[in-house]
This record gives C-alpha cells, sequence and structure tokens, in this order.
C-alpha cells in the first residue's frame, strides 16, 4: 500500500514534536499574537501546493508534499535580550547538518524517510529568520518537502 498524505503528514508533525522546547503545536494556521507568550515557542505545520513530476520511464508520478513549518517565539521586548539566538537553536534542533530532527534514518543513502514511510523528507529552500527585535515576536519559517517515490 502507498503511503497516504495524512500518514506522511502525520509523522513530518510527530517528527518535528519531538522537539522538547515546543510547548504549542499544531497543523491550523494561527498568528503569533493569538498565542499566549506561555505557549511558546510554538510548533505550526501547514500544507503547501503539492507537486506530481512524471519520471523519465512510464513511471508513475513522482509526488512532492510541500509543508511550511512556522516556529513562534516570544522573545520579549528585553533590550539586552538576542532573539535571534533562540531562533538559530530551534533550527539547529530541526536541521540535519547539525544533528537535528530531520537527520537521515536512513544513513546508507543519507535519507530521512518518516520511518521507511516516504522516500525522503528535507529542508527546501530558504528559512526566513524573523527575530522580533523590534516587537518581541520572532518567527522562523522553514519549507520542508517530503517526496513520496523515487524519480524514475
Amino acid at each position: 500500500m502507498t503511503t497516504t498524505r495524512e500518514q506522511a503528514s502525520i509523522a513530518l508533525f510527530n517528527k518535528l514534536s519531538t522537539i522538547t522546547d515546543f510547548k504549542f503545536k499544531q497543523r491550523r494556521a494561527i498568528t503569533s499574537a493569538a498565542l499566549a507568550s506561555t505557549l511558546k515557542p510554538a510548533l505550526i505545520l501547514l500544507e503547501k501546493p503539492e507537486k506530481h513530476e512524471r519520471g523519465k520511464q512510464q513511471t508513475d508520478a513522482v509526488r512532492y508534499l510541500n509543508f511550511d513549518a512556522w516556529v513562534l517565539i516570544d522573545a520579549g521586548l528585553d533590550k539586552s535580550a538576542t532573539p535571534i539566538i533562540v531562533l538559530n537553536n530551534l533550527m539547529d534542533k530541526i536541521d540535519p547538518q547539525n544533528g537535528g530532527v530531520l537527520k537521515a534514518d536512513q544513513p546508507q543513502t543519507n535519507r530521512c524517510t518518516l520511518g521507511n514511510l516516504v522516500y525522503d523528507c528535507y529542508i527546501a529552500g530558504e528559512v526566513v529568520k524573523v527575530p522580533g527585535d523590534l516587537d518581541g515576536q520572532g518567527a522562523l519559517f522553514i519549507p520542508i518537502t517530503v517526496v513520496f517515490t523515487q524519480a524514475g
């Protein structure tokens, strides 16, 4: 049986949720202002448009499920604090290059398969950091791609 979109989504959410710093986690959009400071850092995982790509062979289309992981922090307005430090430390807990939760679970192929559910899962693109220096509300926006099958 092929892994469903929902199975892959839950597996990714669960993997990111193992980061114990997060006090609030959900798969539904919410603004930083709507979350109490006591609920931050928070993890919000949102699905983005998915992509289908036909392989060179007459194989099934390769499916790419795309996500944004939002990490919301309350840096406060303490002028002696450096909010980017909090964001960098949280990013390191996700980044496979720093041993984060998206590290390869298939070391021989260097792929994160979400427990053998998908072909690969990785950070894909530009990570946006908003430290919150001015208003105390910081955020990371991390693009993540899940690949269901290998390209043929």
